[in-house]
C-alpha cells in the first residue's frame, strides 16, 4: 500500500508506515500525477481535495490532520466512495491557547488591561468554548455567538448584534460558502462599522473569514485593533495589512506538537476501521508525556504583567510576530514561500499542559495558571490533576 502525506504532518513513521510506504510531499503543490499509484491521502488545511486532484485515481481513503474540512469537497468524496476523516478537535486547545497569548500580547502593546475587557466569542465549538472558558475563568465578562448551535437548541448564545457591543472580538468559526449561516467574509464593512471604537479583533479560525481591504480600511483609520494568525490570500498575505495588526503569526495557531500528534493518532485510528485491521495493531503514537519547566526571568516587554509574560513564555506568538514580518519586503513569490517555510520548520510548542510551573511561584498566580491548564507540581489535589 502507498500513501502520499503531507510533509508536515507530525508521526506518520509511527503510526501509517507500519502499514504502507510513505511519500511526504509539499501539500501546497500537490498534483493529480503525484497519486496516480497512491491508496491514501493525508494533508492538511492547503491541500484543495476534489476530483481535480483525485478523479481517475486509485485514492480510496482521505485523511485531513485539521478541525475545518473546508478544502475537501465531501460531497464528491462520498459520491465516489471515497472515505475521508478529519481531526475536529485534536489541536483545538493549542489554538485557544494560542488565540489566549495573542490577546494578552496585543493588550501588552496596546496598554489595554486584559482582564478589563469584555469578550465576544462567535464560534463556540471546540476552540471557540476552550477559548470562552479561559477568558471566564480569569474573570472577564464573555459572550459567545453560534447561530448554526443555537438552532440546535443549545443555550447561553447571543445574537451576533450583542457580540458588536464587545470590546474584544474573537472569531473561531469554520469557513463556509453556502447555508444560511455562510462565514465567508461575515467580518465586513457592514459589522465592522458596527463595533465599538477601539475594539480588538481576533481572528485564528480561517483567513477568508475577514473581507480583507475592508479590516485594512478600519485599521487604518484608527477604529480598533487586530490579532491575527491567518489571513485572506494565504500564503500572501496583504502586506499592509500584516503592517498594521497589532500581532501577526503565520498560520500557526494550532502548531503544538501535542496537536500534531493528537492529529495523526485520530487520522490513524480511522485509517485502521477503514482497513478493518485486526485489534492488535491498533497501536497508536504515543504522545509527549513529560513536562516543560516554564521559565520565568527577565519580562518579555516593559512592565509585563507576569500572566502574559507566562502566557508567552508558553506559546511562540511573539517571535511568530517577529518571523511574519521579516518576510514583508520580498516578492510576492518569494513572500509565499517564506510564509510556508516558516509553519515548515515550526519550532517544538507545547500545549499549557506541557508546561509545569516553577516552585517559586506566587499561589495565586499558580492557581489562575493551574486553572488554565498549566501542570502543578506542588498540587497533589486531584481536582487539580483534571483541569
Amino acid at each position: 500500500m502507498r500513501i502520499i502525506a503531507d510533509h508536515n504532518i507530525t508521526g506518520l513513521e509511527q503510526t501509517f508506515a507500519r502499514h504502507a510506504e510513505i511519500k511526504t510531499v509539499n501539500g501546497r503543490d500537490l498534483e493529480r500525477a503525484q497519486l496516480l499509484k497512491a491508496d491514501a491521502l493525508i494533508v492538511r488545511s492547503v491541500t484543495q481535495v476534489n476530483e481535480a486532484l483525485l478523479h481517475d485515481t486509485p485514492v480510496a481513503f482521505v485523511g485531513t490532520a485539521t478541525i475545518g474540512t473546508d478544502h475537501l469537497d465531501v460531497d464528491w468524496l462520498d459520491q465516489n466512495h471515497i472515505r475521508w476523516a478529519s481531526t475536529p478537535s485534536c489541536n483545538a486547545d493549542a489554538a485557544a491557547q494560542y488565540s489566549l497569548a495573542m490577546i494578552a500580547l496585543a493588550c501588552a502593546r496596546a496598554d489595554i488591561d486584559l482582564r478589563a475587557l469584555n469578550c465576544g466569542v462567535v464560534g463556540r465549538g471546540n476552540v471557540g468554548g476552550r477559548l470562552q472558558a479561559m477568558l471566564t475563568g480569569l474573570g472577564m465578562e464573555t459572550l459567545a455567538c453560534d447561530p448554526p448551535l443555537a438552532e440546535a437548541g443549545v443555550s447561553g448564545l447571543v445574537s451576533l448584534a450583542d457580540i458588536t457591543d464587545c470590546n474584544l472580538v474573537s472569531f473561531h468559526v469554520p469557513l463556509t460558502r453556502l447555508g444560511s449561516h455562510p462565514t465567508f467574509g461575515m467580518l465586513d464593512t457592514a459589522l465592522l462599522e458596527q463595533l465599538r471604537p477601539g475594539t480588538l479583533i481576533v481572528n485564528a479560525s480561517r483567513g477568508d473569514v475577514v473581507c480583507g481591504p475592508a479590516l485594512l480600511n478600519w485599521l487604518e483609520r484608527g477604529r480598533g485593533h487586530a490579532a491575527l494568525d491567518v489571513w485572506p490570500g494565504e500564503p500572501h498575505p496583504d502586506p499592509a495589512l500584516v503592517r498594521n495588526a497589532l500581532v501577526a503569526t503565520p498560520h500557526v495557531a494550532g502548531y503544538s506538537v501535542d496537536g500534531k500528534l493528537r492529529g495523526t493518532v485520530l487520522l490513524y485510528q480511522a485509517f485502521l476501521d477503514w482497513l478493518d485491521s485486526r485489534s492488535e495493531h491498533r497501536r497508536p503514537a504515543q504522545h509527549e508525556t513529560t513536562t516543560w519547566q516554564l521559565p520565568l526571568g527577565e519580562h518579555l516587554l516593559p512592565d509585563c504583567p507576569e500572566l502574559t509574560e507566562c502566557l508567552l513564555q508558553a506559546c511562540t506568538v511573539r517571535s511568530d510576530d517577529r518571523k511574519l514580518r521579516s518576510i514583508l519586503q520580498l516578492q510576492r513569490g518569494a513572500r509565499g514561500q517564506a510564509f510556508d517555510q516558516i509553519r515548515q520548520d515550526y519550532p517544538m510548542r507545547r500545549d499549557f499542559r506541557g508546561w509545569r510551573l516553577p516552585d517559586t511561584m506566587a499561589a495565586e498566580m499558580r492557581r489562575t495558571l493551574r486553572n488554565l491548564g498549566f501542570v502543578d507540581s506542588q498540587s497533589i489535589d486531584i481536582e487539580d490533576e483534571n483541569v
